[in-house]
């Protein structure tokens, strides 16, 4: 750990567009919990590699508007010096490739963080999301006591791993069999959280095209071709 304020703000700036990379990848996918020795690696790793391609797109920059940035030959040569002569500008300079690096590392994990690797998905995610992306499939789960609950999937937790103690979200349509029963009823309510623990079967059915596009779909691609 850093033991000086320069120390600690370096490390703040050398570690932020990595940990900014790992916050978004966990929003947008599936939640996984590594070891810390992975975790700081990819922290670590992220930064050094967005800060790199930053600091080469400086490069280019300082090649190309010599006048406009700052002199990294003056600053390594003069050190405090030439930052107290052009403190404005090495403070804009230094934020916006700061914030650059942040934007890049975030970016990234966009793109990549909505698909995890299939070794990362638990098996309620490769059912509400992987195949059928953006869908709201019906669910229907049979319980432990035997009773039935069907509804729409609303929310489910997104954890990787097959854990009994997280919950999943039904809204409306919602339909109920109690234990013992033959005959789904209506459930007049707006929302269902069912305990994962209590789940025995869980079924999903999956939104249909409508009839109406797959037959334009079949209607064209058995068009004959123009001559």
């Amino acid at each position: 750990m850093p033991t000086t304020f320069t120390g600690l703000v370096l490390l703040v700036v050398l570690l932020l567009p990595g940990l900014t990379f790992v916050v978004i990848r966990e929003r947008r996918g599936s939640e996984r919990r590594p070891t810390p020795f992975r975790e700081t690696g990819a922290v670590v790793f992220c930064s050094v590699l967005t800060e790199l391609v930053t600091l080469g797109l400086f490069a280019a920059a300082r090649a190309l508007m010599p006048d406009l940035t700052p002199d990294v030959g003056r600053l390594v040569r003069e050190g405090w010096s030439y930052v107290r002569d052009q403190y404005a500008q090495l403070g804009w300079w230094a934020s916006g490739l700061l914030l650059f690096s942040c934007t890049l590392a975030a970016v990234v994990a966009a793109i990549i963080g909505k698909r995890p690797h299939a070794s990362a998905m638990s098996a309620w995610w490769v059912m509400f999301d992987s195949w059928f992306p953006g869908e709201d499939p019906i669910v229907g789960c049979v319980l432990e006591d035997g009773s039935y609950i069907e509804g729409r999937q609303a929310s489910f937790n997104v954890s990787s791993d097959d854990s009994p103690d997280r919950d999943l979200v039904l809204v409306e349509p919602l339909k109920y069999r109690a234990p013992g029963a033959t005959e789904v009823q209506t459930f007049p309510w707006g929302a269902a959280c069912i305990s994962a623990r209590r789940i025995v079967t869980m079924f999903v059915s999956y939104p249909r095209p409508e009839p109406e596009a797959a037959g334009a779909a079949a209607t064209q691609g058995s068009a004959p071709a123009a001559s």
